[in-house]
């Protein structure tokens, strides 16, 4: 069924932009997949190219389908950059270039130390797992994106390479600060290990040697019995609170945690305002794994 959705939607979207041919306007614009994205694109080239981003705020990554207008946009841009492997980019990016010939793709998680998502056995056959695509949640692994996402731009805005290169700078020694800061402080932490509903700080975790639980069980909401296990490891490694984010189902985090008695803390790694995102992140781990 989601695939024939998918298909449907891919027809109204190729006619949308086969009906809508972009109007030379003397601007570019660069289509990205995450709002994070939009915050390297900005830090690097400012207010003066526009930035289509195609998963809005509060939609799933892993599910969102881009509308008829995004991607007349995305038709109309210079070049997408993929943040690298997220649901929606296996199930469109073929698409997208089969329409789009002329567009450039460019997969900005290129370099980064990929990690595998868990096999498990279903019935008499196993489901291998598919690779981690949260690459943006670790300052470490935002070196590799930032570094990818300079060297498209610099492709594209070749006479703007010496404001590119002046911002680059700057935004990376941002970034590198963000890095030694969750080093430092990750090391002193007590605990190291944090509940949340869906994994996406498999990075982070492994980047500063924190160990990331999830309540969502291999992609799937948790059973009764994955919820008994959970509690059951949440007292004995005193797990003082649980994660979620605002484009998840919340119930599940919030029965887990009223049996514990913990808090739930509300993270957003999909903010636009990445750098500030991460540091209130980090500020929420100093006090939960204290």
């Amino acid at each position: 069924m989601k695939k024939k959705i998918a298909a449907v939607l891919f027809g109204i979207a190729a006619i949308a932009i086969g009906s809508c041919k972009p109007q030379p306007s003397g601007s570019t614009s660069i289509s990205v997949s995450i709002q994070p994205q939009k915050y390297l694109v900005q830090q690097l080239l400012g207010e003066d190219v526009a930035v289509n981003v195609l998963i809005p705020k509060g939609s799933s990554p892993a599910t969102y389908a881009p509308s008829p207008v995004q991607m007349k946009e995305l038709g109309e841009s210079e070049v997408y950059l993929r943040i690298g492997h997220i649901g929606f980019e296996q199930a469109w990016t073929e698409r997208i270039a089969e329409i789009n010939p002329d567009l450039k793709i460019v997969d900005t998680s290129i370099g980064i130390s990929y990690i595998n998502g868990e096999d498990y056995v279903h019935g008499d056959h196993v489901h291998k797992g598919g690779i981690d695509p949260h690459v943006w949640t670790s300052p470490k692994s935002m070196l590799t994106v930032l570094a990818n996402t300079r060297q498209a731009l610099l492709s594209i805005f070749p006479e703007k390479r010496e404001e590119i290169l002046k911002r680059s700078t700057a935004i990376e020694q941002k970034v590198k600060t963000l890095d030694n800061e969750f080093k430092t402080k990750c090391e002193s932490l007590t605990n190291k290990s944090f509940y949340i509903f869906h994994p996406a700080y498999t990075y982070l975790a492994r980047d500063y040697g924190l160990e990331q639980i999830s309540i969502e069980h291999k992609g799937n909401e948790p059973s009764a019995q994955w919820l008994r296990k959970l509690i059951d490891k949440a007292r004995e490694q005193n797990i003082k609170a649980i994660f979620i984010q605002e484009e998840f189902d919340k119930r599940n985090a919030e029965i887990l945690a009223a049996e514990l008695n913990i808090p739930t803390v509300q993270v957003n790694p999909l903010s636009v305002d990445w750098e500030n995102e991460m540091r209130q992140t980090l500020l929420k781990l100093e006090k939960a794994l204290r």
